[in-house]
C-alpha cells in the first residue's frame, strides 16, 4: 500500500507550507540550521526550541516527541511534553518524553505561533473514504505518562 504523510504548516509566518514524506524518516523539527523542517529566524518562531521535537514518519504510521522545549510541544491543544524552566536544554537529552501516534487530522503545535496539521493519505482511501478514520482529538500515548 503506498502511503505519503503531509504535514501543513497552519499557523504563523509559514502557514499554508506543506512537507510531504513519501519515505520512512525521522522529522526534527525546530530553529536551528540542522533541522528537518527549518523554522527560520523571526520573532514568531522565537518561542520554538533549536531543536523543538522529533516525528517519526512510517506511512502511515506518524509519531511526535518532545525533545525537552522550554514552550512545550502539544497535540489537539494538549501538552505531551516540555522541560521545567530550570533545566538547560543538555540536561534534558538523556530524559525519556512520552511518544504520541498521530493520525490524520491531528494538529502539532510548538509555542504559541506555531502548527501542523498531520495528513496521512493512504491509495486505499480512494475506494473507502468513508472509512477512513480522523482525529478524534484523543491523544494515544505509546509509553506511560508519568501522573
Amino acid at each position: 500500500m503506498d502511503s505519503t504523510v503531509t504535514l501543513i504548516v497552519t499557523r504563523g509566518p509559514l502557514a499554508g507550507r506543506k512537507f510531504v514524506f513519501d519515505e520512512p524518516t525521522v522529522c526534527l523539527i525546530g530553529r536551528s540550521r540542522d533541522c528537518s523542517i527549518a523554522l527560520p529566524l523571526e520573532a514568531e518562531h522565537m518561542d520554538v526550541s533549536r531543536h523543538h521535537c522529533l516525528v517519526e514518519i512510517a506511512a502511515p504510521s506518524v509519531r511526535v516527541r518532545d525533545l525537552g522545549s522550554l514552550n512545550g510541544t502539544y497535540v489537539n491543544g494538549r501538552k505531551i511534553g516540555q522541560r521545567r524552566a530550570s533545566l538547560a536544554p543538555a540536561d534534558v537529552e538523556g530524559t525519556h518524553q512520552p511518544v504520541v501516534a498521530l493520525i490524520d487530522g491531528d494538529e502539532i503545535r510548538l509555542g504559541e505561533h506555531v502548527a501542523f496539521r498531520v495528513c496521512v493519505f493512504t491509495s486505499e482511501q480512494e475506494e473507502s473514504a468513508r472509512t477512513h478514520r480522523h482525529s478524534s482529538g484523543e491523544l494515544q500515548f505509546e509509553v506511560p505518562v508519568p501522573s
